[in-house]
């Protein structure tokens, strides 16, 4: 008969309960920030070429009270034209991509950003907030796009509110 010989350090660990966490404390979105959370999706339109636009829903988490954030891959056509033009027009959207009755186009501007604490954070907000939907999403993205990274790169959008008319003296 061969001995057992058990680590009862490693016993342990495998029954050992977690202890549970407290739930953090939800944070508190400003108007704009709450516009953005609430939508389903984004309407993001951006310059394509001259006299061209193009617009795409985006899954976005809004970043502070005037930011809004999606991912992109940086082998679309979307990322190499937002580095060269970074001006784009940005509408709540219902599920279907459709814009938001009552809502309005506002202007942005579009940042790529490929490293740093934005990234991760960005990408878990994302899976957070959208869920069973992220599925869908990487599923079309490799139907479309073979091998190409989903969503290696996050692009952040500062928007800006319509300030009043400037009048001539």
């Amino acid at each position: 008969m061969t001995d057992l010989m058990i680590d009862p350090a490693a016993a342990r660990t495998q029954f050992a309960r977690s202890t549970p966490q407290p739930a953090p404390a939800p944070r508190q979105l400003s108007a704009a920030a709450a516009m953005w959370q609430e939508a389903k999706t984004v309407l993001v339109t951006r310059v394509v070429g001259p006299g061209q636009l193009v617009t795409v829903p985006r899954l976005v988490v809004p970043i502070g009270d005037n930011g809004i954030a999606f991912r992109t891959s940086s082998y679309s056509a979307e990322s190499e034209q937002l580095a060269h033009d970074g001006r784009v027009l940005v509408q709540p959207g219902d599920w279907r991509g459709n814009p938001v009755v009552g809502s309005r186009q506002l202007q942005g501007h579009a940042r790529l950003i490929s490293a740093g604490t934005l990234v991760p954070r960005v990408q878990a907000e994302i899976e957070a907030k959208y869920r069973w939907r992220m599925s869908f999403a990487k599923m079309a993205h490799r139907m479309a796009n073979g091998s190409a990274p989903y969503g290696n790169l996050v692009v952040l959008v500062t928007v800006f509110e319509p300030g009043p008319l400037a009048l001539p003296y």
